[in-house]
């Protein structure tokens, strides 16, 4: 028995027909005559049928590797999206790499969000090159976010939350990350990261992240030099599946290589998410 769908696209106001009507000239539909006066246009392409109405776009019949194809592209057309319902068939259809965060926009998963500074702004931007908020849920098995030292050291998790980034997301402070910052002999990283955790447990309290330090799980590490702090790190995100934070350029790309999803923000901007934050809060 052939697969069949049936999808509904809600049109917003960014919504053009001509794009929808040089899609589907694109891909060769047949232009059908509508059979009610609620239609606005109707297609058939494959044994699929494309009908828009006022206010939504329904997507009906068979499923195969051309049909899959033409689905997946109409969530590149603007202003055509997915409310939760239907958005869990798209998934089903089009299933993602374990751990991957999916773009809302086109539906494609990238295993790298890269941050960067434009105007008075930080921006994320997806593999697809499409933008995110940061905002949860990411669609990814967990809305876990795991911040290197550096990033804690910065104060840069709670700036971007203060900034509207990060919102529901559960960011995870494991215990063993104050035995790395123990073994730093400067004081000010230890005061900056316990200063941050202290704002954090601040956001936590006005229901904006949640906090999970997993102190269940125990964690010995060894003090000596030399103590490879990226891979416990790395390995810890994999056990509890959290997406990695970090502005640490080889450890962003030795994460990538595990496949491990991760946020990358440059510690040049590290001064400028400062700013940002004075300027806007």
């Amino acid at each position: 028995m052939s697969e069949s769908v049936n999808l509904v696209f809600i049109t917003t106001s960014e919504f053009k027909e001509d794009c929808l009507k040089e899609y589907a000239q694109e891909w060769k539909a047949t232009i059908k005559r509508t059979t009610n006066a609620y239609q606005r246009l109707f297609w058939s392409i494959n044994g699929l049928s494309i009908i828009l109405y006022e206010n939504k776009l329904v997507v009906q019949g068979r499923l195969n590797e051309f049909t899959k194809r033409f689905i997946k592209g109409l969530r590149n057309i603007k202003g055509l999206t997915l409310d939760s319902k239907n958005l869990e068939k798209f998934m089903r259809i089009f299933p993602v790499k374990q751990n991957s965060v999916v773009c809302s926009t086109c539906g494609e998963d990238s295993l790298l969000i890269k941050g960067y500074i434009e105007g008075l702004d930080i921006v994320f931007g997806m593999e697809c090159s499409h933008k995110t908020d940061l905002v949860a849920p990411f669609l990814t098995l967990s809305n876990r976010i795991l911040p290197d030292v550096n990033m804690l050291i910065s104060k840069s998790v709670s700036r971007l939350i203060n900034l509207g980034c990060l919102k529901g997301v559960e960011i995870v402070f494991p215990e063993f990350i104050l035995d790395v910052i123990d073994t730093f002999k400067a004081s000010p990283r230890k005061k900056a990261v316990s200063d941050e955790l202290s704002t954090l447990r601040r956001i936590e309290e006005k229901g904006l992240i949640k906090i999970n330090t997993f102190s269940s799980i125990p964690i010995h590490l060894d003090a000596k030099p030399p103590m490879d702090e990226d891979r416990i790190i790395l390995d810890f995100a994999h056990f509890t599946n959290s997406i990695l934070l970090t502005g640490d350029e080889v450890f962003k790309d030795r994460a990538i290589m595990s496949g491990r999803p991760t946020i990358f923000v440059s510690p040049e901007d590290y001064v400028k998410l400062k700013m940002l934050e004075e300027t806007r809060t």
